[in-house]
């Protein structure tokens, strides 16, 4: 009894244009994310592997998103620091916005205060200031219950604004003894 086979439908071929147009909305979002929390030379290798994890679970995910897309490319981050051996001692600010619309002595204040919080509170920040997710987003990206998220974020503001104040007030310590006062143009 000879049966004809009907073809084989691509069965992945819907799914890869989905993946694809899932890829071309979000590479830019996660690029800018990598490239705030990884060295230059780790960037290419750490974007690759969020996609490559990304596209391996794409159809298990009911929805798949930008957050949830942060949250891979968070693993893979820190996956990349385990390989290097090291965490981050200063904090990278090279948010070209924030560059271009502020005195660069502002950045460089932020930066400092960047640098004393934890690496938790930095997360927190930069996943509401540099990436403007929102709370549910954020806890998505975090594992964490949107009200988690809001009392953290309020705790790590409150550390970044000391963090601020100390810096301020060093300042103002260093100007009034500083023998010799900036000249006046």
């Amino acid at each position: 009894m000879n049966k004809s086979r009907r073809p084989r439908r691509n069965a992945s071929k819907p799914r890869q244009v989905e993946f694809e147009t899932f890829y071309n909305d979000h590479y830019r979002a996660i690029s800018r994310y990598v490239a705030r929390r990884v060295p230059s030379n780790s960037f290419d290798s750490v974007v690759a592997a969020t996609f490559v994890v990304a596209w391996r679970k794409f159809t298990t995910v009911p929805n798949p998103s930008l957050a949830w897309l942060y949250r891979i490319a968070s693993f893979e981050v820190a996956r990349e620091w385990r390989l290097l051996g090291r965490h981050p001692k200063t904090a990278e600010l090279n948010d070209l916005d924030l560059i271009d619309t502020a005195p660069l002595e502002e950045v460089i204040d932020v930066a400092k205060a960047f640098s004393q919080l934890s690496h938790d509170d930095a997360e927190l920040l930069r996943l509401v200031f540099w990436e403007n997710l929102s709370r549910s987003e954020i806890a998505e990206v975090l594992g964490l219950s949107v009200n988690a998220v809001n009392v953290r974020y309020h705790r790590a503001l409150e550390r970044m604004s000391g963090a601020l104040n100390r810096m301020d007030s060093v300042a103002r310590t260093d100007q009034s003894t500083n023998p010799y006062p900036k000249e006046k143009p």
